[in-house]
């Protein structure tokens, strides 16, 4: 995990316009056209530092309210190589990325017992009812090849079937509920789904490589342009 690795580099193909998740932050400034917006996971073990060439250095910690960072507006990313540098235990890892203008794009940061530290960039869909909430299932893990997301105790099954790496999204009404992530015959402990909002986005968070992986729910936030 802390051993260097040679530059990667992802294409991330396009996605939808910037103002479709920006609408909650109308009164905002906006990036200008050819921009993009990328998150970071830290979906490892330990606390890591992560700097870019678009953002300050920032520590990404292992509790959840420290693994998931704000959306931020990157400009002028066509035909961009943005550069990532990750830091843990002292040692780095170098990657880079390319995102299309008018993009969302999550970016995990996994421990793979073979080849240490990997990057894998997901593409969000970001259109959703304004009326309802939107919510998200990310499957950080590396071990899990079809993970559910399951209305506790018995069901409905909320998102089947999510792969290694990928993220099913859908609007749904504000409630209150608990839920569970479920991978094969084996299922968790429940969590709470709370305190949702109409016309809010909520992300539920599936990682570790251990025998049980932690998930918790997070509400996506946008980091404010500035100009």
């Amino acid at each position: 995990m802390t051993r260097s690795l040679p530059t990667i580099m992802f294409v991330i193909a396009a996605s939808f316009p910037l103002e479709t998740m920006a609408q909650n932050q109308v009164y905002d400034p906006l990036p200008p056209p050819g921009s993009a917006y990328v998150r970071f996971v830290n979906a490892t073990e330990k606390a890591l530092v992560l700097t870019t060439d678009f953002l300050a250095a920032q520590p990404l910690g292992i509790s959840p309210a420290q693994r998931v960072t704000s959306f931020t507006a990157v400009e002028k990313v066509t035909g961009r190589r943005l550069l990532l540098d990750i830091q843990v235990d002292g040692k780095g890892v170098k990657a880079t990325l390319k995102a299309e203008p008018g993009s969302y794009v999550t970016v995990l940061i996994e421990a793979d017992p073979e080849k240490g530290l990997v990057v894998v960039p997901i593409v969000d869909i970001t259109e959703f009812n304004q009326s309802r909430a939107r919510l998200s299932f990310y499957n950080a893990t590396l071990n899990c090849a079809s993970a559910s997301l399951v209305i506790d105790p018995d069901g409905p099954v909320v998102f089947p079937d999510v792969g290694v790496g990928a993220v099913k999204s859908r609007s749904v009404n504000p409630v209150v509920a608990k839920i569970h992530a479920a991978c094969g015959g084996a299922s968790w402990a429940a969590i709470p789904l709370e305190g949702m909002e109409a016309g809010a986005m909520y992300s539920v968070w599936m990682m570790g490589a251990g025998v049980q992986p932690q998930t918790f729910v997070t509400r996506d936030t946008t980091a404010k342009y500035k100009q």
